[in-house]
C-alpha cells in the first residue's frame, strides 16, 4: 500500500512539472518575436485612435517559413483638405528568427494638382 502511494505521488509530481515546463516553452515561443503587424501597431498606437479611416494590410513573401514581410498602413479621410490618403509601407526581414524593420516608405494621394489618381512620393500641393 505504501508502494502504490509513492509511486502515485511521485507520478503525479512528475506530470505537475511536465505542466509547467510546457507552459514556460509556449510562453517563450508566443513572446519570442512580434509579427510585423504587431511592430507596426506598437510604433504608431495613433493608429488606434485615429478618426480617419485606416486599413492595415500584411504581406509575407511565402506561406511557410516566410523570410520577408510587409505591412501597408493607407490612411484616408485626413483632417487635411490637400491630401486625400497617406500610404506608409513598413518593409521587414526576419533575422535570427526575428522580424526587423528594414525601411519605410511614405507616399500621398492628393486632392488636387496634376496626380490625384494614384499614390507619389512628393507632399501634395
Amino acid at each position: 500500500m505504501l508502494r502504490i502511494l509513492a509511486v502515485t505521488v511521485l507520478g503525479l509530481g512528475m506530470m505537475m512539472s511536465g505542466c509547467t515546463t510546457t507552459q514556460q516553452v509556449i510562453a517563450k515561443v508566443q513572446s519570442s518575436s512580434d509579427t510585423p503587424l504587431d511592430q507596426v501597431l506598437k510604433m504608431r498606437p495613433d493608429l488606434r485612435n485615429e478618426l480617419a479611416t485606416v486599413e492595415i494590410r500584411q504581406f509575407f513573401n511565402n506561406v511557410e517559413s516566410p523570410t520577408v514581410g510587409q505591412v501597408k498602413v493607407t490612411e484616408t479621410g485626413l483632417m487635411d483638405d490637400s491630401v486625400r490618403s497617406v500610404q506608409t509601407i513598413y518593409h521587414f526581414k526576419k533575422e535570427d528568427k526575428k522580424w526587423k524593420i528594414q525601411e519605410t516608405e511614405k507616399s500621398y494621394r492628393c486632392m488636387r494638382g496634376a496626380n490625384t489618381k494614384t499614390f507619389q512620393k512628393a507632399v501634395c500641393p
